[in-house]
């Protein structure tokens, strides 16, 4: 074997390699964060489920849909706390929380964009609307 004809080769491979290893680090790095953004809206209707479980008077909500809404998106009330997720106050839909046989349920929907640049979802074929993730949450009234 000649040295000087073999001088070069890594790179090349390394060069043929590179396009896979980025990919497999982007779809890596894009999936750990869905499963961030899930779990996160998760966490945030069971605490506000077991909230309006303590809080409620005579088995009913006394909380607002607005109220409900900042509860499960700030984690207050007033809405003044820190988003669990971005632009949770704007794309997040909390459907009326109910209340049904001393259970009270909450749910929660939240349009998750994907991370990488449309350029790269268009060519993996990955589909460019958001992923729907939902999340609902069952709590028995405190007695």
């Amino acid at each position: 074997m000649n040295i000087i004809k073999q001088k070069g080769t890594s790179t090349v491979e390394f060069a043929m390699l590179l396009p896979l290893l980025l990919l497999l680090i982007f779809m890596v790095s894009e999936l750990g964060t869905m499963f961030y953004r899930l779990n996160a809206v998760t966490k945030s209707v069971q605490v506000a489920a077991r909230y309006l479980s303590d809080v409620s008077v005579n088995k009913t909500i006394a909380l607002t849909d607005a109220q409900v809404k900042n509860l499960v998106c700030c984690g207050d009330i007033e809405g003044k706390g820190t988003e669990i997720v971005r632009d949770c106050n704007t794309k997040m839909s909390v459907p009326k929380a109910t209340s049904i046989n001393s259970h009270v349920t909450v749910s929660a929907t939240y349009p998750a964009d994907w991370i990488l640049p449309n350029a790269v979802v268009g060519f993996l074929h990955l589909p460019g609307d958001p992923m729907e993730l939902r999340a609902s949450s069952v709590m028995r009234f405190t007695q």
